[in-house]
């Protein structure tokens, strides 16, 4: 269907009553499961969105949502930031932005929020998890980012581990390095790639290389780079590509020739992954689908009349580029494998 489809669109759709139309999105009065699913089919067919500048009018809103963000230094959470601004725009709806690298300053942050400033919250902060946020919140609904327990989204981060690190022994590596999230090992947040990582050096009988991070920035890659270059690894695997990036930029120091002397593999496939010469490998997150269905998860904790997006699985896709093989200079990147994130 052309233009804005409305209520009264649907109502026709289906032969019944705005009002029905209404309530079945609202979920304020009794309506029948099978009338529900209707309803909620032919929203979803037609593209249906409530008009949220009316709203915002009609109901007192302020037309705003709170985010809460740990850092704008990690690349990942920069691109996150943009897609979850260009999401919450389709709904008439400006974010907020609040950031705290404590757990404590994430807590004060969020109850100013709740002073009447906002409409809803979308937290990200790792170590704030979602049923402390929702009780600090009070009524004010809270989301937290890739915890929420209404239509789960769900990162297979040890699928995608386990794709690299396949790649990387079939272009025969044995002496793989992993550096874990430095925010995760931080926060003692558990961290299923160096998980998948282990159990794969377990398998093919060779030590594991764990270098830890203090946090998840070009700076901090640098940092520990000299720790890897003088080793036995042939490969790492890093937990994000900003870290990725400063391994790059030490090798160029040090005259390290890769991916001859060194594979590098990065996480994220942020815009950095890219720029960086020679450009990077690295596990590529959909961002859009993902930030598109964590907002409309929030928006429809904020209005019933907002359809529930249905759960979400994705496992990211390695995106192979020359930081870790060299290939036809008229080639960028090349999908190594299939893309795989569905909706169940």
């Amino acid at each position: 269907m052309n233009g804005h489809v409305t209520i009264a669109d649907v109502a026709n759709h289906l032969g019944v009553s705005k009002s029905t139309v209404s309530h079945a999105l609202s979920g304020k009065r009794r309506i029948s499961a099978e009338v529900r699913s209707q309803v909620m089919q032919a929203v979803k067919e037609l593209g249906y969105r409530p008009n949220f500048a009316a709203r915002v009018m009609n109901t007192r809103r302020t037309g705003l949502v709170g985010v809460l963000v740990d850092s704008l230094n990690n690349p990942h959470n920069t691109a996150l930031l943009e897609e979850f601004g260009r999401a919450f725009s389709s709904y008439s709806i400006q974010m907020v932005l609040g950031t705290a690298d404590r757990l404590e300053d994430g807590r004060s942050l969020l109850a100013k929020f709740c002073s009447g400033m906002v409409d809803g919250i979308l937290n990200t902060l790792p170590e704030l998890d979602a049923d402390e946020a929702q009780e600090l919140a009070g009524s004010i609904p809270v989301v937290t980012y890739r915890r929420h327990r209404q239509s789960p989204l769900v990162i297979d981060f040890a699928a995608g581990a386990r794709t690299a690190l396949a790649y990387l022994l079939k272009l025969g590596h044995r002496h793989i390095a992993m550096i874990p999230s430095g925010n995760r090992m931080q926060n003692n947040l558990p961290d299923p790639c160096c998980t998948a990582y282990c159990e794969q050096m377990a398998l093919i009988g060779v030590p594991p290389q764990i270098i830890p991070v203090r946090e998840d920035t070009l700076l901090a890659g640098y940092e520990v780079a000299d720790r890897l270059f003088d080793g036995n690894a042939t490969a790492v695997l890093a937990g994000n590509d900003a870290v990725a990036a400063g391994l790059i930029r030490r090798a160029i120091e040090r005259g390290i020739r890769l991916p001859e002397h060194m594979s590098i593999i990065g996480h994220d496939d942020s815009p950095i992954a890219v720029v960086t010469s020679p450009p990077l490998t690295t596990l590529r997150l959909p961002i859009g689908p993902i930030a598109a269905h964590t907002v409309q998860v929030l928006m429809h904790a904020v209005d019933p009349a907002v359809p529930i997006p249905e759960p979400l699985t994705i496992v990211p896709e390695l995106i192979v580029r020359k930081s870790s093989v060299n290939f036809d200079n008229q080639k960028q990147e090349v999908p190594y494998g299939e893309k795989k994130f569905y909706t169940h």
